[in-house]
């Protein structure tokens, strides 16, 4: 019976070294799904203040019909909103995986600038040619909540931004002199 208390703390430690050992080798990854969380959540909050809430009396009315250029929309206070939200997201998503998600990385030295403009060249693919299109098509087609249609939109454009950023905005660095 003693033998056996003596052998359970040395296995939990080598358990939580190695818990330890595969979350380190994943930071960025978790990193990217805290920051693409919390860019989710900013989301939704500018697309309730601006869609269902009050706040924005001076937008059109919801199901306004509008032609934009050749083609037209069902529900312009909805373009509205969701372009809105998507310009304040992507400011915030770039400072966070900038500062936080890719700052252990031993990146490509790129001025900010630069950075700034490959994300938001990535981005607005994904947050314009996914996300915009993804929520605007299940709610105007398919009748679909926004609420609902934009988890499945935002999981769509998770899978680009991840591959985009973490292999060429903020890709490693390679090591001279090592083979």
């Amino acid at each position: 019976m003693e033998q056996a208390s003596r052998v359970r703390p040395v296995q939990v430690r080598s358990l939580s070294q190695a818990l330890r050992r595969r979350l380190a080798s994943r930071i960025a990854l978790i990193r990217f799904a805290v920051v693409g969380g919390s860019g989710y959540v900013l989301y939704q909050a500018v697309l309730f203040l601006m869609y269902d809430s009050p706040l924005f009396w001076f937008l059109p009315a919801k199901d306004t019909v509008a032609t934009i250029i050749f083609f037209e929309h069902g529900d312009v206070r909805l373009l509205i909103s969701t372009l809105a939200a998507t310009v304040l997201t992507l400011v915030g998503v770039f400072t966070g995986h900038n500062l936080w998600t890719f700052r252990d990385r031993d990146s490509v030295r790129k001025p900010i600038w630069l950075r700034f403009a490959q994300f938001l060249a990535t981005a607005l693919i994904a947050a314009l040619g996914i996300v915009t299109v993804t929520v605007n098509v299940l709610v105007l087609r398919f009748n679909m909540y926004h609420f609902f249609a934009l988890p499945i939109a935002v999981s769509l454009a998770a899978i680009w931004d991840w591959l985009w950023y973490s292999r060429f905005i903020w890709r490693r660095a390679r090591k001279t002199g090592v083979r």
